[in-house]
Order: structure tokens, then C-alpha cells, then sequence
């Protein structure tokens, strides 16, 4: 993945000393390792329950146990070394700046090898988390120091809003203001720092960083477009059922890519040909669309008949995120499920969010930057 030079191409600074990774087999090795480092007992216990790495100056500690797919390693080791480039540069980094840089740089990672539909879900995922603090009015202001996040406090994940944060000033500032502001984080505090690059303190830009928030956590789902390849191996029906609607809308599947829209009224439009509706056996369920697969022959999968062939996607917040695919067999309701969204030879190779007045999508557009 070339972590090191994507971590110097976002920071403007590149690591000078060496970084020792040490990779841990169970939460047991994982707390013996941080309490080496000096971190308390109590710290390493909560930290080996619910972090997927740590980094103490030079030294990573990895927990495997906690990042099991290529994926995970993806992001957690791009995270943290970029925190280890950070420590060697500056002396002085309030938590929402040296999280958020590191978080941004972790979905970089995870962005190179993840497919582009499951890294698009896994962002909005991780938004919709903000944006249900936002509703509940439990949102803190950005934080300049680690304690709570150390001592396993935090009401919530703030690393995932000081990632929002550093994307917000991706996307109104452009990426190299990142660099502008580790070169004056390098020599001066971090407020100053801070204003010298933005032109305001960090104290308005959290206002104007939650007035974002709060107006994407009322923003009501627009639709979505979704662009599908349909492989020649596959003949059939695609049938798509929207949100609270027990009745979908078929097409006849033709070979090549396609866009299919859902408007916010739940309507169905596709450059397919039209087939009718088809009553479908899932009940109308809020928040949950389904893109369901009926081939015009139902063969045998592991020794029974297929019924069909399932995507599930999700809408909260105005977004729309693919959660899983499966296929219904006669006596196994749910078999082969994947978080790939390909079944029968028919994949979704993007979905595009109908609500371009949404301050969140600006935000994660910046992971593009």
C-alpha cells in the first residue's frame, strides 16, 4: 500500500526515525505490551477491549485479534503511522487535529485495497454515527486532550468527528492545507497554528463544524442512484423493493451497466426494460431497500433449489449504504452472505446519494481529495 509515501504526501513531512511495529496475538499480550510502554493498568485494560492499535513515539502495537481482514491491517497501520510521523514533527497537537489526520489517512488506506461500494457504506457508516450523537444532543466540543479516549470515557467515538472535522477542512480549504498547518504546527501552538492557516480560530470553526452536523442530521433522504453491472451470465428479473414497500418494481436484466434510480417518494425508474411489480416475501421495512434476483431458471446451489438472490441496503440519515447480498435456498434462508455486493453475476459498482444540499457528502468527498 505504500503507507509511508501516502503519509508524506498528506502531511508535507516525512518520518526521520526508525518505527517498531509490534504485532499481538490477544488482548493479554496486547496489555502486557501497552503497560511496557507506560501506559497505565488501567488504560491498557480499556484499550486492548475496544482499540485496534496504539502508538507511544516510535512504537506501534498492532492487536491482530482486532483487525482480522487485509482491510482492518489496511487502516489501522496507516493510522497509526501516521500518527508516528505526527509525534516525530510536532511537539504540541490537541487530539481532534492528530485523531483526525490519523483517521483520514487510516480510510486512505483502507480506500486503496477496499471494494468502492463497501468503503462509500463503511464512511456513511461511521458519519451516521456522528450524526445519531448529533440527534441526541450529546455532540462535545472538539477536544484537545486524549484522556477520555484513553481511559475508555468518551461518550462516543470522537476520533469519528475529529475525522469529519479534518474532512470539513479538506473540503473547503483543499488537502494542502493539511501540510500548511503541520508546517506552523512544527514551530508555534496549536491555536496559532491554526489561525494562521484557516484565518479564524479553532473555537468559530467548531461552531461552523457543527452547524454543519446538525443541518446533515435533519437533511430527509433524497433518493439514490444506483449503477449496476449485469453480467451475460445472468438472465432474469431484478426486482427492487424501496423502503416501506412491500411491492417491487422489476426489469428484465440486459447485459452492461445500468443506473437505477429511487426517488425520496420511493418511485422506481431503470434504463431497463420494464416487467411489471412483483409482491415480494420480505414485509415493507423502514430505512431497508432490497435489489432482489430472479432468474428465468432457478437451479441447484449446494444441493438445493434456489429461490432467489438478495442486496440489502441501507438508508439512515439520508444515506443510502450497502449492507450485505446473499441467496435464499430452499432450506437455507440466507446462504453464502458477503458484504460484496455481487450476486448471481449482477454487482452495484456505485451508489450516489440524490442529496447534493447535504453537508456530510462535501465532507466525505474529501476522502477523494
Amino acid at each position: 500500500m505504500n503507507s509511508i509515501q501516502r503519509i508524506r504526501d498528506f502531511l508535507g513531512v516525512r518520518m526521520n526515525h526508525t518505527a517498531t511495529i509490534v504485532l499481538v496475538k490477544n488482548a493479554a499480550d496486547y496489555q502486557a505490551e501497552l503497560r511496557q510502554l507506560g501506559v497505565s493498568s488501567g488504560d491498557a485494560s480499556s484499550l486492548s477491549e475496544d482499540s485496534n492499535g496504539f502508538t507511544l513515539g516510535n512504537t506501534v502495537v498492532i492487536p491482530l485479534f482486532q483487525n482480522p481482514t487485509d482491510v482492518d491491517l489496511a487502516n489501522v497501520l496507516t493510522h497509526e503511522l501516521t500518527h508516528v510521523d505526527i509525534n516525530q514533527h510536532i511537539s504540541n497537537i490537541p487530539s481532534w487535529m492528530n485523531e483526525g489526520m490519523a483517521v483520514y489517512m487510516g480510510m486512505n488506506g483502507q480506500k486503496a485495497i477496499e471494494n468502492p461500494v463497501d468503503f462509500a457504506s463503511d464512511e456513511k457508516q461511521d458519519a451516521e454515527d456522528i450524526l445519531q450523537v448529533v440527534q441526541s444532543n450529546q455532540l462535545v466540543p472538539l477536544t484537545g486532550s486524549e484522556a477520555a479516549i484513553l481511559s475508555g470515557q468518551e461518550t462516543y467515538d470522537y476520533e469519528l468527528q475529529d475525522w469529519l472535522a479534518v474532512c470539513y477542512l479538506i473540503a473547503h480549504y483543499g488537502k494542502s492545507s493539511i501540510q500548511t498547518l503541520v508546517r506552523h504546527l512544527e514551530s508555534e501552538n496549536p491555536n496559532q497554528a491554526f489561525y494562521d492557516t484557516y484565518g479564524e480560530t479553532v473555537s468559530a470553526f467548531n461552531a461552523q463544524f457543527t452547524k454543519a452536523l446538525k443541518q446533515s442530521a435533519s437533511v430527509s433522504s433524497g433518493g439514490a442512484q444506483l449503477e449496476i453491472s449485469i453480467s451475460p451470465s445472468y438472465r432474469g428479473e431484478i426486482v427492487v423493493q424501496p423502503a416501506n414497500q412491500a411491492v417491487g418494481r422489476a426489469f428484465k436484466a440486459e447485459p452492461g451497466t445500468h443506473h437505477l434510480t429511487v426517488t425520496a417518494s420511493g418511485q422506481v425508474q431503470a434504463d431497463l426494460p420494464p416487467d411489471g411489480t412483483r409482491k415480494s416475501a420480505i414485509p415493507a421495512t423502514p430505512g431497508t431497500m432490497y435489489v432482489s434476483l430472479l432468474p428465468q431458471r432457478f437451479g441447484t446451489v449446494a444441493g438445493q433449489r434456489l429461490l432467489d438472490a438478495q442486496m440489502e441496503i441501507q438508508i439512515q440519515n439520508g444515506l443510502y449504504t450497502f449492507e450485505n447480498a446473499w441467496e435464499e435456498l430452499e432450506n437455507n434462508p440466507m446462504y453464502n452472505p458477503s458484504s460484496v455486493p455481487d450476486v448471481l453475476g449482477v454487482t452495484i459498482t456505485a451508489i450516489h446519494d440524490e442529496a447534493p444540499n447535504d453537508p456530510i457528502l462535501t465532507m466525505l468527498n474529501a476522502e477523494n481529495a
